[in-house]
């Protein structure tokens, strides 16, 4: 109880902070700021919001019981992933006289990043059917 209440005192103090820097901010940006708050609400409410329903609802008829924490835990390290890796991988920013800049082969890293969170979401579920298959095996025919 301690620890939401603490951690509830956080939230609201992270909350004033922001609201302080709108305050603060020249009247000229507080036209775009509104407007980006209002795209950020509807782009979460009308896309984020459906395509973590229907992510739900199809791993939820995809995936065996036993593995759905492993899974649901890698989409959303995946998607958390992804959101910070993407203004790099799309060179959002880039200079082209400055290569320096984006040095990396961000687009790759990402992809073999996913492969691996794919691979640890499912080290899980390989013991059981690995049984299952010895099993299958030694049955007599």
């Amino acid at each position: 109880m301690l620890l939401r209440a603490l951690l509830a005192a956080a939230g609201l103090a992270l909350i004033a902070y922001g609201v302080s820097g709108w305050l603060d901010a020249p009247a000229a940006e507080l036209r775009g700021r509104l407007v980006f708050a209002a795209a950020a609400l509807v782009a979460h409410d009308f896309v984020v919001v459906p395509l973590v329903l229907a992510a739900g609802a199809l791993l939820a008829r995809v995936v065996p019981a036993p593995a759905r924490g492993p899974a649901r835990a890698a989409l959303v390290v995946a998607a958390a992933v992804s959101a910070v890796a993407l203004p790099f991988v799309v060179g959002a920013g880039r200079i082209a006289d400055n290569p320096s800049a984006f040095p990396q082969h961000y687009g790759r890293n990402l992809l073999i990043l996913l492969a691996l969170v794919a691979v640890a979401a499912a080290l899980p579920a390989i013991p059981p059917a690995a049984r299952r298959l010895w099993r299958r095996a030694r049955r007599p025919r």
